[in-house]
């Protein structure tokens, strides 16, 4: 017996011995002169091990090491690595850096990650956070490339919140963990499989899927993990784990998959959306106060944000309410943080639906478990927005309804997020995405002069990708294949947007917002 293996029975099935008047040491060297009491109490409790479904053939089922490679957070994407430290965090900020993307962290601490398990072709994560709370993250090996949101080697992440004591790998009572992908729609409504994967406890060699006809899918357990990537689409009932020798030793059912529904219905329209009234004014002084001509915006220390406009009779005011009668008099109150280096832009925003009057509020703020994510006071910006959806050069404009800043960054934010908007509403106008998707059949696109004259006045023609236009217009250059469109921010920063027919190339506003 190794040092390890004593370790684990002793964590394992401390549970189960009696007082502490027993000599461990002692029973291990009887062990070794193999007496034969000693040979039949452990038989027993084989048996007894088996007879519980923990143990096949002397070997405990299921186990699994509670240690692995650690991996630092710089290895991980910027996208990643926002969603590891920021997305569950009580209390995330930001800090612009030097020639670089501002950085987002977190207040407590940043979490530890270890690889646990490799497959080859599947890479699985523990996360372990400084406030108690762990997760268990996978995705593909290398990583995963997405022009349009970013590179990523996370596909799924799940956590214990709640449930401090839940395992999160596999243990002898289930000696394999699931993360499936399923799919339904309208043209296929019955429930589909599409991938499969998980970690494997010691002992268990293969993983198979079982269906109500033909044989069952196997795929081997490599490095602690399985994987069964794209999977067919049959009618899978279970999910089952083999040990060595072929024996069945865990079966989980699949529930669901292949049933179909005898007529599609679309789920009812809601006729109501609910929406709470201002939070209660807290006592003292705001932490912040600001004013535009449209509201007056107040900022407590304990999340608590309160606008009220400055008449109802203005045109702010009479555009919510307008907006607001196909969600039941709801619209959006919301706060965010900034920040601006390595010209890149950076933001951590929150907020929720609040009721249309001309006081409206919300508490920003996160609330125990796995809640977070949400900035917390001071913020650069808070805003009102409404119900509707955005088109370019539309009366809804760029801006949201009420916009206040408190400081210099939020209000450049606010401009330059505006600009960004114009340009993202610009490259999927119907009009260009027809043309981008001639483009992609091989069709020649337009010059750069008839392109400018299909949009109108506020569109103009560059001889260079890299040209710039006044303020208030859109540039245009193509080469027939490729697109670049520009503008320039109040600040004379110049954005842009590279379109390859139907794929969105190089740009600088995706942090503000997002073309596609």
């Amino acid at each position: 017996m190794s040092a390890a293996d004593e370790q684990i029975l002793r964590e394992r099935f401390s549970a189960l011995v009696g007082p502490a008047d027993g000599d461990w040491g002692d029973v291990r060297r009887r062990a070794r002169r193999r007496l034969g009491k000693v040979v039949v109490a452990v038989a027993a409790l084989v048996v007894a091990l088996g007879a519980a479904g923990l143990a096949i053939g002397g070997e405990v089922i299921g186990l699994f090491a509670d240690h692995g490679r650690s991996v630092p957070l710089s290895s991980f994407s910027e996208r990643d690595r926002r969603m590891l430290v920021t997305s569950l965090c009580r209390h995330p900020e930001l800090r612009a850096r030097r020639g670089k993307r501002p950085e987002a962290f977190c207040r407590e601490g940043e979490p530890s990650v270890e690889e646990i398990a490799n497959d080859g072709s599947q890479a699985h994560y523990r996360v372990r956070y400084p406030w108690g709370l762990t997760c268990v993250a996978s995705g593909p090996v290398g990583g995963r490339r997405d022009p349009n949101f970013g590179d990523s080697k996370i596909g799924t992440f799940g956590c214990n919140a709640g449930q401090p004591g839940h395992k999160l790998v596999p243990t002898p009572s289930r000696p394999i963990t699931l993360d499936a992908s399923f799919a339904a729609s309208t043209k296929h409504p019955r429930l589909r499989l599409l991938r499969a994967a998980g970690l494997a406890g010691r002992g268990v060699a293969t993983v198979g899927l079982v269906s109500r006809d033909g044989p069952v899918l196997k795929r081997p357990v490599r490095g602690n993990a399985y994987s069964f990537g794209s999977v067919a689409d049959r009618p899978w009932v279970a999910i089952v784990a083999y040990d060595r020798r072929g024996r069945e030793v865990y079966r989980e059912p699949l529930r669901g998959i292949g049933k179909g529904f005898s007529e599609y219905r679309k789920p009812p329209v809601r006729r109501a959306v609910w929406s709470p009234g201002p939070p209660k004014r807290p006592s003292g002084a705001p932490l912040q106060h600001a004013r535009t001509g449209d509201a007056v915006a107040d900022v407590y220390k304990n999340g608590v944000v309160l606008l009220r406009f400055t008449s109802t009779s203005s045109e702010a005011y009479r555009r919510l309410v307008k907006s607001s009668l196909a969600s039941s008099d709801t619209a959006g109150v919301g706060c965010v943080k900034a920040a601006f280096s390595g010209d890149r832009w950076e933001a951590l925003g929150g907020g929720s639906n609040a009721h249309v009057a001309r006081t409206m509020g919300a508490r920003i703020a996160n609330f125990g478990g796995a809640l977070g994510g949400m900035p917390s006071p001071p913020f650069d910006v808070c805003q009102i927005w409404g119900t509707y959806g955005r088109y370019w050069n539309d009366a809804e404009g760029t801006h949201e309804l009420v916009e206040v800043p408190f400081t210099a960054v939020g209000r450049r934010y606010l401009e330059e997020r505006a600009t960004a908007r114009d340009l993202a509403y610009f490259v999927r106008t119907r009009k260009l995405r027809r043309i981008r998707l001639a483009i992609h059949r091989g069709e020649r696109g337009p010059s750069a002069d008839e392109l400018a004259r299909s949009f109108g006045e506020r569109v103009v023609p560059l001889t260079s990708r890299s040209g710039t236009v006044p303020l208030g217009k859109v540039g245009v250059w193509t080469d027939g294949k490729l697109i670049v469109a520009s503008e320039v921010t109040p600040g004379g920063r110049r954005l842009y947007v590279t379109v390859r027919d139907v794929f969105i190339g190089a740009n600088n506003i995706r942090d503000l917002s997002f073309p596609f």
